[in-house]
């Protein structure tokens, strides 16, 4: 198999808004990373206190959490699933998910996307139409071919991976969807690629936010796969 021919999914949220988490803004601590020739912009900026995550409902077994904004805590339980069966292209830090009960979880874990397929495609209608001389601020242009943002050459095999500036999708393989599916994991729903733009038309006509990587990657591999492309 050609890595052309690569299936692969979205993993994101639920389709009840009910499960959905808050994100306990009020002790978040956050790193901005200021233009240094304007204050009308910033380069992004990223939470460097550990996730919070509050509910409204009591459901304990809901192990996979979202919160509004797209950050993830999945519990133990299924890490040490996935550990077993090799899936790789994330890392997890320790978070805490407090249910509509005030029983606050230590079970579960900040859940951060790592593995990389590179920046879409000029083919797709996805180029930069905005952007900072002085950092690294810049805007995409809207989405015009969703079959066609992955470059695989760009991939770098991980099972769970992004592509830029795409960075509110989590993708992953077909392997991994398969094993969802199979062990009936809760709390997430398995779109098919790019299904979601073709869907939301006005979600699919919005121009994306670039900004820095460091702001979305861990800063190792902010380096190793945006140094090269500039946008570290």
């Amino acid at each position: 198999m050609t890595r052309q021919e690569i299936p692969f999914f979205n993993f994101t949220f639920p389709a009840s808004e009910i499960l959905a988490a808050g994100a306990n803004e009020k002790d978040c601590e956050r790193e901005v990373f200021p233009c240094p020739i304007t204050k009308e912009h910033d380069e992004g900026d990223r939470r460097i206190s550990p996730l919070y995550l509050e509910l409204q409902h009591n459901n304990r077994d809901e192990y996979i959490i979202w919160s509004w904004d797209l950050q993830c805590a999945i519990h133990e339980n299924i890490l040490q699933a996935f550990a077993r069966e090799g899936f790789t292209g994330y890392r997890v830090q320790p978070a805490t998910v407090r249910f509509g009960d005030g029983y606050e979880s230590h079970d579960y874990f900040d859940f951060r996307v790592v593995g990389w397929a590179g920046v879409a495609k000029e083919e797709s209608g996805m180029h930069i139409v905005d952007s900072c001389p002085a950092c690294h601020w810049s805007w995409y242009s809207p989405n015009e071919d969703y079959r066609n943002i992955i470059d695989w050459e760009q991939w770098t095999g991980e099972d769970f991976f992004v592509v830029w500036p795409l960075r509110g999708f989590t993708l992953c393989t077909e392997r991994v969807a398969n094993w969802l599916k199979e062990q009936k994991v809760k709390s997430c729903r398995l779109l098919k690629e790019f299904a979601i733009l073709e869907e939301s038309p006005a979600l699919s006509k919005q121009k994306t936010f670039g900004g820095r990587l460091s702001s979305f990657f861990p800063e190792d591999l902010a380096i190793k796969y945006g140094r090269p492309l500039g946008l570290e």
